[in-house]
């Protein structure tokens, strides 16, 4: 019998990681809460790094910054997500 090293075992087995995609709604959240600002702030708008949107009650913020602290229940869309399908 022939036994694998741990590590090498755990990575033969660990399955790939994929992007992590947001929940639809969280998504169609997180764009709408950037295009009010869009509206607003049209002249003077700094390009966000994405949206943090709490996953129950819906409400979020854009987030200006590039490691964003989060709240409990909070998930980080990034701009890069909201941006995807805008075009």
């Amino acid at each position: 019998m022939v036994y694998a090293p741990k590590s090498a075992l755990e990575y033969a087995i660990a399955p790939q990681k994929s992007p992590d995609l947001p929940d639809p709604h969280l998504l169609r959240v997180a764009r709408q809460i950037y295009h009010a600002y869009l509206e607003v702030h049209a002249r003077r708008m700094r390009r966000p790094f994405g949206v943090a949107v709490h996953s129950r009650s819906y409400r979020g913020l854009l987030i200006f910054s590039a490691k964003p602290i989060l709240l409990p229940g909070e998930r980080f869309i990034p701009f890069e997500q909201i941006e995807s399908e805008l075009h």
